[in-house]
């Protein structure tokens, strides 16, 4: 297997594959690299997600967030972006106080190195936050 040097690839400011070394073949990498996702949980006031990736290039990251359900099949994110990385999971939490009863998950997001986008989301909870 030859290596090389790959560019960053991204898209607005998601970045999955940064600068790194990669298998001569983008297509074996882009089918083996994979975006995992955790159960989404309240603790306390906080709703608590986690994410990771699998099967990546070790540089390799990709966006997570917590998101609240506006209306059915519409989401919007709640909480900061946290950055996933491979190999281990990488949490990410929300303060929803005062919130009301609201339905929420976590949601990973990144791209290939040959540019398809890697995305999934958790269980959907809904929960009163007071």
């Amino acid at each position: 297997m030859k290596l090389r040097r790959a560019a960053t690839v991204s898209a607005g400011a998601v970045s999955l594959i940064a600068s790194c070394l990669v298998p001569s073949s983008a297509a074996e990498a882009a089918v083996a690299c994979d975006v995992q996702i955790g159960t989404t949980y309240k603790s306390g006031n906080y709703i608590v997600g986690y994410g990771s990736l699998s099967g990546c290039p070790s540089t390799s990251t990709a966006d997570l967030y917590i998101q609240r359900q506006v209306i059915p099949g519409w989401w919007k994110r709640a909480s900061g972006i946290a950055t996933a990385h491979q190999g281990y999971d990488t949490y990410v939490r929300y303060n929803c106080s005062g919130t009301g009863t609201q339905s929420w998950r976590t949601l990973i997001y990144g791209r290939t190195i040959g540019g398809s986008a890697r995305v999934k989301s958790s269980n959907t909870i809904r929960v009163n936050c007071g």
